[in-house]
């Protein structure tokens, strides 16, 4: 299949004309496969091959396309995150990635939609919105729990606050997976103007001690809970009655089933690359839990230690072949996915991997981009003696 870049014409709600309805791409808006974007078979049977292997994590993901954007919201006193909220959160988060096809595909979904009223409630309210993704798609580190309150002073309930920051996390997890499968592909880069790169989290707070999360929103209460919640909590995890990021998560039920979907999909790799992958994206983003956790698994303080301090110092004193070709790759996936290249990719294949792994790897950095959002921005990771 032949692969052609179309022009993309540079968009964003505020540019909307009020007499203009009609998309910028209206092929991008159609698309019938809304998570890969048209991406399909290729003349490269291993790729064709490690993508039918993994036909589970895509399912599951197309399937939670739906659920963060349904084609109707129903909006009420607790659900006030609208459609046009979400799309526009959405083309936010692309546009911070830089990768086209994300870029082309949202602006196109948003553009026929009417905007909010132009009342100075909205103006603010719409303001804040994109601020927070903005912030929370390039540097999480940047999200603090003043500026959950700041969603809240403008409208934002819990339950919106939880689908909000899920949007934010599912698209970040996109953005890297269309942008891996087309450098596994051989499919050149199309750098569009956008933000610039951003720094790695700073080594304050980083630890290899396993941490508790404690939620800075209120959690449902399992005696209160709908039997829909409680079903899906049962599945998530065998304690998720009685962890607190379960607890809020279930505040949008459906969007933690799919995210549980595609997170016991994506194990294609051994627990140690799995950790070791996990770790340098946690590391960059600045999920400490994340960091801790991963790194408890990674089962090797060494190189454990080395990451917490910073990627330069991993690459450093990384011992084997495949192990430093999986720290770069996935700090330049997890940094910069609009410049990730067929040329990113090779330091995996020359290490000894093969495509499948390859991929696997690109699934796992791009899953830890969603879950490190999630944990950062909606809780605190604390020392188990002071989480009591």
């Amino acid at each position: 299949m032949e692969y052609r870049l179309t022009p993309f014409q540079w968009y964003h709600e505020t540019q909307r004309s009020s007499g203009d309805s009609s998309p910028l791409e209206p092929e991008a808006a159609s698309l019938r496969e809304r998570f890969l974007l048209g991406l399909g078979t290729f003349t490269d049977e291993g790729l064709n091959a490690a993508l039918s292997h993994r036909i589970d994590v895509f399912t599951a993901s197309s399937a939670c396309y739906p659920v963060l954007f349904p084609d109707r919201v129903s909006v009420s006193r607790e659900v006030t995150l609208s459609h046009y909220d979400r799309l526009s959160t959405a083309l936010t988060v692309a546009q911070v990635t830089g990768v086209q096809s994300l870029c082309s595909h949202y602006a196109a979904r948003l553009a026929p939609l009417d905007s909010p009223d132009a009342s100075r409630e909205s103006n603010v309210r719409l303001a804040q919105i994109t601020q927070y993704a903005r912030q929370l798609a390039s540097q999480p580190t940047l999200i603090c729990p003043k500026a959950l309150q700041q969603l809240a002073e403008v409208g934002l309930s819990t339950q919106d606050i939880v689908t909000f920051s899920q949007v934010i996390g599912f698209v970040s997890y996109q953005a890297r997976v269309v942008a891996g499968i087309a450098a596994l592909a051989g499919r050149p880069a199309v750098v569009l103007p956008g933000f610039p790169q951003f720094e790695d989290a700073e080594l304050a707070g980083f630890s290899c001690t396993e941490r508790l999360w404690q939620a800075r929103l209120p959690e449902i209460m399992v005696e209160q809970a709908q039997a829909r919640q409680l079903d899906i909590l049962d599945q998530s995890h065998p304690d998720a009655r009685n962890e607190s990021y379960y607890l809020l998560l279930a505040h949008d039920a459906p969007a933690l089933h799919v995210f549980n979907c595609i997170n016991h999909q994506v194990d294609g790799l051994s627990p140690r690359l799995r950790a070791l992958v996990a770790l340098v994206t946690s590391r960059i983003n600045g999920s400490h839990y994340c960091v801790a956790t991963a790194a408890n698994n990674l089962a090797d303080p060494g190189l454990a230690q080395a990451l917490a301090a910073g990627i330069d110092r991993a690459l450093e004193v990384a011992d084997d072949p495949v192990s430093a070709a999986i720290i770069g790759v996935t700090a330049e996936l997890t940094r910069t996915p609009e410049k990730f290249t067929a040329q990113s990719v090779l330091p995996l294949l020359n290490s000894g991997l093969d495509r499948s792994q390859a991929l696997d790897v690109i699934l796992t950095c791009a899953l830890y981009a969603w879950e490190n959002r999630l944990r950062y921005s909606l809780g605190d990771a604390v020392e188990a003696d002071l989480a009591q």
